[in-house]
């Protein structure tokens, strides 16, 4: 059965109708605020690092066919229209492939402005000359999330086997004419991946984004496939290093101008985890996972290029629907999502449910090793705690008589 989904006008209510479903506790009021897209699972890189085609995967690596998996253009479009009247605010293009190596990348990106919805991406940006990126200026997309890896382009040759050294100065030179040219979307940020290959350029990363006139950059610790690129985790001195050079640029960025020339995204976090006790088996977030309740299952989807529906980011292995079998809308409140909002709400860490979750089937929590939709759970539950008692009465007396309605409702589909 479908949920109340909301019109495009009343999008100001619309934490309310998110609200309203985290105290249902299984049902969801409106559309996923957050989507992201896996436009095309085919990528013209081979980053060291990369779940899907590193080098280091060997048979694991991503056979031909899944690869050359790519979401056609007329179903991206119904979607993003489905999407749209579901209540949904942002749009993310990322996932196994780059987005760029899709046909009709720039008629998709112009239909989601089209439809007033925002528009991220998240690239290796070697496919943007130019001409490509004054567009992306153009159409209004709201921010680039630009994956290097390097602040040097000997790294950068060296997580990424496939490309040199030339590489990496035409996407430096590329940027700086993009920021230079743009009046002021896309936001754009540098995003670097961290293992013990490029620890040591954290400074030199920071140089680039600033260089490239980039408003922010933001950094991550690698997350491993078991037996294959785990061979790329920090050991604990390695670990050391990188957390001085952390105190250094936080000191820098607090007493020397740099918070006016750049932002440093999640830095905090960033920390944090490369000093969490679980760091040595990559299972950086199990000092926090459970802390508070997981609101993922109503903020946010993820659509793969093979069409399987995901709950979370890292829930490739708990597919809830498929939107070349049914429509997305009846897939966003099917008993599988359903299950997944009461799983990960509950948030009990020896459910064998968690199990699904992550990279790792032999890892019993999943969700330990990098929660990629922390900042979508945190916003949820910030709007929920900051509800005043009052309107946590309101909506809780709503919840409770919209949820007996629906069993009702469901009683009587049954018996006919």
């Amino acid at each position: 059965m479908r949920s109340i989904f909301i019109h495009p006008f009343k999008r100001t209510f619309s934490r309310y109708l998110d609200t309203l479903g985290v105290l249902d506790g299984s049902f969801a009021y409106k559309g996923p605020g957050s989507v992201q897209i896996d436009l095309t699972n085919n990528c013209n890189n081979n980053c060291i690092g990369c779940w899907c085609n590193s080098p280091l995967l060997g048979e694991k690596e991503i056979s031909p066919d899944v690869k050359n998996q790519t979401l056609p253009y007329g179903r991206v479009i119904a979607l993003i229209d489905e999407l749209y009247r579901m209540g949904t605010r942002h749009i993310y293009y990322a996932g196994g492939g780059e987005p760029f190596m899709h046909p009709q990348i720039m008629e998709i990106i112009r239909h989601t402005k089209k439809r007033g919805l925002e528009c991220y991406i998240n690239t290796n940006f070697t496919l943007i000359d130019e001409k490509r990126a004054k567009k992306l200026a153009e159409e209004g997309v709201d921010s680039l999330t630009v994956s290097i890896w390097a602040g040097t382009a000997g790294m950068y040759a060296l997580t990424h086997p496939s490309k040199n050294e030339g590489t990496f100065l035409k996407i430096k030179e590329t940027l700086q004419y993009l920021n230079a040219v743009k009046k002021k979307h896309p936001f754009v940020k540098i995003y670097n991946v961290i293992f013990n290959k490029n620890y040591h350029e954290l400074r030199t990363m920071v140089e680039f984004a600033l260089n490239t006139r980039a408003e922010a950059v933001e950094f991550t610790v690698i997350d491993t496939i078991p037996g294959k690129t785990d061979s790329l985790l920090l050991n604990n001195s390695e670990k050391q290093a990188l957390l001085e050079s952390c105190f250094g640029i936080n000191k820098q960025y607090e007493n020397n101008g740099l918070a006016d020339k750049i932002k440093l995204l999640n830095f905090e976090q960033f920390m944090r985890r490369i000093s969490s006790s679980g760091s040595k088996s990559a299972e950086y977030d199990s000092d926090v996972i459970g802390k508070i309740p997981c609101y993922a299952g109503w903020a946010f989807v993820r659509i793969l290029a093979d069409g399987n529906v995901n709950s979370c980011l890292k829930s490739h292995r708990f597919p809830v629907g498929n939107i070349f079998k049914e429509d997305f809308g009846s897939i966003w409140n099917n008993s599988l999502q359903r299950l997944f909002r009461e799983k990960t709400f509950k948030m009990d860490k020896d459910d064998p449910f968690f199990s699904l979750i992550g990279n790792d089937p032999d890892s019993r929590m999943g969700c330990f090793k990098s929660c990629d939709n922390m900042g979508h759970n945190m916003d949820l539950h910030g709007r929920f705690v900051s509800l005043s008692p009052v309107e946590h009465r309101i909506l809780t007396g709503i919840s409770g008589m919209v949820k007996r309605a629906r069993g009702t409702k469901l009683k009587q589909e049954r018996s006919n």
